[in-house]
């Protein structure tokens, strides 16, 4: 019922409805003090909305876990990560209990889950050959973790500059009208909501808002919530509860939306209320890349056709002089052509998710080298790293710093993160790395990946 700083498998935190008991952890004042420290995770339940574990800090939230989507927390998507170590968890309402457990599924295996003094929950395993703790998971301790690291309306990104985004049909309210160049700008309605006629702005991967205050029905689906939002006037978006089987449940929101972060292949939908102006805007914009890409398209399209069938009617008069037939010739022709149509989709397809979305490799090259680099994914590395936590950092030196990392198939890697005072370019550095992709020798760990941009030069082990 009090477990200080520690949870071991089978014990709860969180509320025991019938003896009103808040189970929570309260880290150690420092590394040798057991007194309480300036720490605590407690599960906090609003009389409207939906419970969530909040970190404490001298009394003032600094991180809130998101609620529970039937598969884990909203905001702690790594968690996911615990099946690794053969370690499942579960969050249960009911009238006897609403709180997190979580059990281990192999005998022999001994698990805890710790609050620390600097304020990090840690999860770890016993080595009995060595006899000691292992660190195996590590809250995350990104900019987009801090409670309210953005202001309402916005939603914390990882992968923009700035990290702070207005949500579409929301702009700066500073003078200028510009990006959001601090995490204190404020973000307003481009155009006030109508009541009538609005509609709604699809954010994928997202952390859900703050539910306090919120409108919960979990009995209904995703279409009626839509139409239960669209006729409440003060409501300004709503959600899935649980995504499991294609959603269910129903949150409303009608107050400000704050404290959301974006993912990159975690989260879940939220549909944000907007005017019909801005959707009208929203769209237009989508229409004209679409046109753009038709357009392209179709020039490219029409190149490739008569360049195919310019090559065929010389390789036929060539081939007549042998005797050969003309079908296959014609049939390897048709296709070629649409081989080159197929991959010049994909390249634009690839160009326009990279403006809307991930960071571009800047080593990904067309260029017919002898050995291609192994490229990886910003996000991919990212993830695996915990976006790069300390508590992942295994070393530092003049190159820069080296992190661990584990896949999301559970491969386990080390990742090299050059240094930032390194003057060698992005051309210098895929040079370099072609070299280093091609030495083998069973002495040597083998490179599995590469990423460049302006900001960062990546290898990953």
């Amino acid at each position: 019922d009090y477990p200080t700083d520690t949870l071991l498998p089978h014990m709860k935190l969180g509320l025991n409805v019938k003896t009103k008991n808040n189970r929570f952890l309260t880290s150690w004042k420092n590394s040798y003090d057991p007194s309480s420290g300036s720490f605590s995770y407690k599960l906090e339940i609003p009389r409207h909305g939906l419970p969530e574990f909040l970190m404490w800090r001298s009394g003032g939230p600094a991180f809130r876990s998101g609620p529970w989507d039937g598969i884990r927390f909203s905001g702690i998507p790594e968690m996911e990560r615990w099946k690794f170590v053969n370690i499942v968890y579960n969050f249960t309402e009911n009238k006897d209990d609403i709180a997190f457990t979580f059990r281990v599924t192999t005998p022999d295996v001994y698990a805890k889950l710790t609050m620390r003094f600097d304020g990090f929950l840690e999860l770890s395993t016993w080595d009995p050959e060595m006899l000691e703790w292992n660190v195996f998971w590590v809250t995350s301790t990104s900019d987009c973790d801090i409670y309210m690291g953005c202001t309402p309306y916005s939603f914390c990104d990882m992968n923009t500059t700035p990290k702070c985004n207005c949500i579409k049909g929301f702009e700066p309210s500073n003078p200028q009208g510009g990006a959001m160049n601090n995490t204190s700008t404020e973000c307003v309605r481009k155009t006030q909501l109508n009541c009538k006629g609005d509609g709604f702005y699809w954010l994928r991967n997202m952390k859900l808002p703050e539910t306090s205050g919120a409108i919960v029905d979990k009995r209904i689906g995703l279409k009626e919530c839509e139409e239960r939002c669209i006729e409440n006037c003060n409501c300004t978006a709503f959600a899935n509860t649980n995504i499991q089987d294609g959603g269910s449940g129903c949150v409303l929101w009608t107050r400000e939306l704050a404290d959301i972060r974006r993912y990159v292949d975690a989260g879940q939908d939220l549909y944000v209320r907007l005017a019909a102006v801005d959707l009208v805007t929203e769209k237009g914009n989508n229409n004209s890349r679409k046109t753009r890409t038709i357009i392209g398209l179709s020039v490219g399209a029409t190149a490739l056709i008569v360049l195919s069938f310019t090559i065929f009617f010389f390789w036929r008069k060539h081939k007549q002089a042998r005797g050969i037939a003309l079908y296959t010739d014609l049939v390897f022709s048709i296709l070629t052509s649409f081989s080159f149509l197929f991959c010049l989709l994909s390249c634009l397809n690839k160009t326009e998710c990279g403006q809307t979305g991930g960071r571009l490799n800047l080593l990904d090259t067309t260029d017919d080298d002898d050995l291609k680099l192994p490229l990886m994914e910003y996000d991919v590395v990212a993830m695996a790293t915990n976006d790069f936590s300390i508590s992942n950092k295994l070393g530092e030196g003049g190159f820069g710093t080296v992190y661990k990392g584990r896949l999301i198939d559970g491969e386990e890697i080390a990742v090299k993160k050059l240094s930032d005072v390194s003057t060698q370019g992005t051309n210098e550095f895929r040079t370099e790395m072609i070299l280093i992709a091609k030495l083998q020798h069973i002495n040597l760990v083998r490179l599995l990946g590469c990423f460049a941009d302006e900001d960062d030069k990546i290898l990953v082990y």
